[in-house]
């Protein structure tokens, strides 16, 4: 068994250790890149070098200062993109480790929270015990008891009137004449017609025996309406004799001291409340630089770096330094002979750096949605009001386990909502004073609904509970 927020707090520092392995990819994926720029930017020299060797002036010039444009324009990108991605990462850096230490600190507020709910549930459950013997309240809760009972009585018969009246109606409704009585209202003061329509009326009246029979219909159909609206009426009574009831016990637990206590939960929810917001805030900081950094990792992406690059290979890959290089490789001079060499040592570190880039981009990627399956969890997790506080769940060797092969990539946020959904139960199991005398209130006369959620379809609230927002913890205990 573990706490709401213990669970939340295994999601959330799963989504932070992610978070800081895609941070040491893209350290590595900058490293790749900026070496594979650099390479690139070597080849280039030594094409300039072999075609000064091998050209005339002229034609060397022309070579030389195109790709003299193509590698100082590839440099400068690769320059801009390095200081804004090194700004960037030092920002990632400094969110993530205060969400870190947000995280710990949303969890001690949690737990006071906790325990100022606890303080408000034990006073209750004393004031209960001392009012066990005071009969102004065994008065009220006898009579909440015996209007419940006489309620549920005549609800059964107002059910049981409506359940015959559908098999006891059919032979009147089979007979065609008198269904066309009744619906013109004949015999009553509703009816309305001509001398020779009630001329005719009459004779089907007699025909069959509609003045005896009219009676035992209208009883038939009369009956369950007022049965219903009686017990309509209790439970009206009901909701009146427990508005009575709580405000009784809500007068001695303010006798007791409540007031003060309910103070300290209400500041425990509003400086978690704070907190709360504002890491989420910082994460929402985070999501903003995580699509920066995407965009100026990924070359596709990122414009200028992206036309620099394609110049400065495009500018490599010309006819004639390919020509050059044929013929250097063929007629090898002292000269050139260094040049060639660098050439063949640049081919395979270059293809060996772009896979690599390309390997650890593939890696991120999946990171990065691993951790989107954590992130969904996480939001249903609060969609669902599982962070209500005093949420158990009982299932958590199996969350953690679920959390470990999501990171692992055998497992989806699918999966975790499913035992999110099997494990929790929600707070009502704490002590039994948390349903006496209405609740907890807070001081402002309104109350907390911070993490309140509404009732899932698994779990709804008891019809005896009075409504509340907030804490709710209902009417008598």
């Amino acid at each position: 068994m573990i706490t709401s927020r213990q669970a939340l707090s295994q999601l959330e520092q799963a989504i932070l250790g992610v978070r800081r392995d895609e941070d040491r990819l893209t350290t590595m994926l900058k490293s790749a890149a900026e070496e594979t720029t650099r390479l690139r930017a070597r080849q280039a020299e030594a094409f300039k070098a072999l075609a000064r060797l091998r050209l005339d002036a002229l034609q060397a010039n022309q070579v030389t200062g195109e790709l003299d444009t193509a590698e100082r324009d590839a440099l400068a990108a690769i320059e801009k993109g390095k200081a804004a991605l090194a700004e960037i990462t030092a920002k990632r850096k400094a969110l993530i480790d205060a969400l870190a230490g947000g995280e710990k600190s949303l969890d001690a507020q949690a737990e006071r929270l906790e325990e100022a709910i606890d303080a408000v549930d034990a006073l209750a459950d004393r004031t209960k015990a001392r009012l066990a013997d005071d009969a102004a309240w065994k008065a009220a809760r006898d009579k909440v008891v015996d209007i419940e009972a006489k309620a549920a009585a005549a609800a059964e018969k107002a059910d049981q009137a409506e359940k015959d009246l559908a098999d006891k109606r059919k032979p009147y409704d089979a007979d065609p004449i008198f269904t066309y009585l009744w619906q013109r209202g004949y015999g009553t003061s509703a009816y309305r017609a001509g001398f020779i329509a009630r001329f005719f009326d009459a004779k089907l009246a007699r025909l069959v025996d509609y003045d005896k029979a009219r009676p035992n219909f209208y009883m038939l159909t009369e009956i369950p309406v007022r049965l219903r609206e009686h017990a309509n009426r209790l439970n009206e009574a009901i909701a009146t004799a427990k508005s009575a009831l709580v405000a009784l016990e809500r007068k001695a637990l303010e006798a007791d001291g409540v007031e003060a206590l309910e103070a300290a939960a209400a500041t425990a929810d509003t400086t978690r409340k704070a907190l709360a917001d504002e890491l989420d805030a910082k994460k929402a900081e985070l999501a903003a630089l995580d699509q920066d950094q995407g965009a100026l990792l990924d070359p596709s992406g990122n414009a200028p770096l992206a036309r620099a690059i394609e110049g400065l290979a495009a500018a490599l890959a010309r006819e004639d330094l390919a020509s050059l290089h044929r013929e250097a490789l063929e007629t090898p001079t002292p000269e050139d002979e260094r040049i060639v060499a660098t050439l063949k040592e640049i081919e395979p570190a270059l293809r060996r750096r772009e896979a690599e880039a390309e390997e650890i981009r593939r890696t991120a990627t999946e990171l990065a949605r691993k951790r989107t399956e954590l992130e969904q969890s996480r939001e249903t997790f609060r969609r669902e009001g599982y962070d209500e506080p005093g949420g158990r769940f009982s299932n958590g060797p199996d969350i953690g386990d679920i959390i470990g092969g999501m990171i692992g990539g055998m497992l989806t946020s699918r999966n975790l909502d499913d035992a999110f959904g099997r494990g929790w139960s929600r707070p009502s199991s704490r002590g039994s004073g948390s349903t006496f005398g209405g609740g907890i209130r807070f001081p402002s006369g309104g109350s907390s609904s911070s993490w309140s959620r509404p009732s899932r379809p698994s779990a709804p609230s008891r019809p005896s509970s009075p409504s509340r927002g907030g804490f709710r913890t209902g009417g008598r205990f």
